[in-house]
């Protein structure tokens, strides 16, 4: 794990693009994106035993293709630099999680962090990600049809095109993400994590919801 402290213009652009709300999770996905937050933990995967990540059955730490069974994450834009990975673009060469139909991928933290972003692979719409708080009660889920609004192959687009750096706030924060996958495969790598002020885009979610009730209010008392 290392802490990359610089923001590149490339996540300003990811910020600005309107969020997709989901609850108390703020999501927005970018083909070719960076974490939203600068000085976020990062996570690569590349060590054997990653010390936030938990596998079940069905879960795995792999490289390349495996015929039938994971296809790699696509490296574009400006993802692979920032992680200081390679090739800057093509199928990513480096480890990463993953998941089997039904299996299970877990992201434990020590502290509540309320940012998540990952690479996520070939996304579809049986990807998904559930987060809980340190109680371990449930915060919400993001599937792979929350995170790019529009419609998703059941198995993906496994090039440039299907693979996506999504970056999620959370207005509560949360201390498991649990990765799950009830179809093919779920592949991602490339995470980073932090504790860090809403973004933009979520400020503006939440302002535009208080101003819609000021308004419906104010056409009550009317």
């Amino acid at each position: 794990m290392k802490n990359y402290l610089s923001l590149s213009l490339a996540s300003i652009l990811t910020v600005l693009v309107p969020a997709i709300s989901n609850g108390q999770l703020y999501v927005n996905a970018t083909i070719g994106g960076v974490p939203s937050v600068a000085g976020a933990t990062l996570e690569t995967f590349n060590e054997p035993s990653p010390p936030i990540l938990t596998l079940s059955a069905g879960a795995s730490l792999v490289t390349g293709f495996i015929s039938g069974q994971h296809a790699p994450p696509f490296f574009s834009g400006s993802t692979a630099s920032y992680f200081g990975e390679s090739p800057a673009n093509g199928p990513d060469t480096t480890q990463y999680v993953g998941i089997g139909s039904y299996a299970t991928a877990t992201l434990s933290f020590s502290t509540p962090q309320n940012y998540l972003g990952l690479l996520w692979g070939s996304l579809d719409a049986a990807n998904f990600l559930t987060f809980y708080d340190a109680a371990n009660n449930l915060i919400g889920t993001v599937y792979g049809s929350t995170a790019v609004p529009v419609p998703v192959s059941y198995y993906g687009d496994q090039g440039v095109d299907g693979t996506y750096y999504v970056n999620i706030t959370s207005t509560t924060p949360f201390s498991k993400v649990v990765a799950s996958d009830s179809g093919p495969m779920f592949e991602f790598d490339d995470v980073a994590y932090a504790l860090a002020v809403p973004e933009p885009t979520s400020l503006a979610f939440i302002a535009a919801g208080l101003c819609a009730a000021g308004i419906a209010l104010r056409r009550r008392l009317a």
